[in-house]
């Protein structure tokens, strides 16, 4: 990888985690077709992107090890930030917010993810540090997000209804 790419994905992975940072501090309303769209256009253009990263090699051991890694660390961490999100009633239905907490994971999130990448380069393993492998990980946190506050919803209008 040149030194031109590292500062274009760099720049990239900035701007989407910025995004969903500033997103996560503001109210919005719990749509499910808003909730998913994110995870899945993150997933699919992350996936196209490891597709063409991986046409030219193979994926040993320690990139397996730790894809999966990643994959289960953004997950993981998206279910904590679902279950830290705050949910209200607003006047267009049911709003949420994940905050400054969920923020501060995110930052959490990115810091191991450095360290992954840095284990990664250092042993071969390039293929896990690139763009596609950042935006799957960043897909699973949101969805692992979605899943908590779509469940959450669902409890929200069942109460109402009773």
């Amino acid at each position: 990888m040149n030194l031109q790419n590292a500062v274009v994905e760099g720049g990239v992975a900035v701007l989407v985690i910025g995004w969903i940072m500033y997103r996560q501090t503001q109210w919005q309303a719990l749509d499910q077709t808003k909730l998913w769209r994110g995870p899945i256009v993150l997933g699919l253009v992350g996936f196209l992107q490891m597709k063409s990263v991986l046409t030219g090699g193979g994926l040993g051991v320690l990139a397996v090890v730790l894809l999966a890694l990643s994959a289960a660390l953004g997950l993981t961490f998206g279910l904590v930030m679902g279950q830290l999100s705050q949910v209200r009633v607003g006047a267009a239905g049911l709003e949420a917010r994940t905050g400054w907490v969920g923020s501060l994971l995110w930052l959490v999130l990115l810091a191991v993810r450095i360290g992954i990448d840095v284990v990664a380069h250092a042993n071969g393993a390039a293929v896990v540090t690139s763009i596609g492998a950042i935006l799957l990980m960043v897909a699973l946190n949101r969805v692992g997000r979605a899943v908590v506050l779509a469940r959450r919803a669902e409890q929200a209008h069942a109460v109402a209804a009773h």
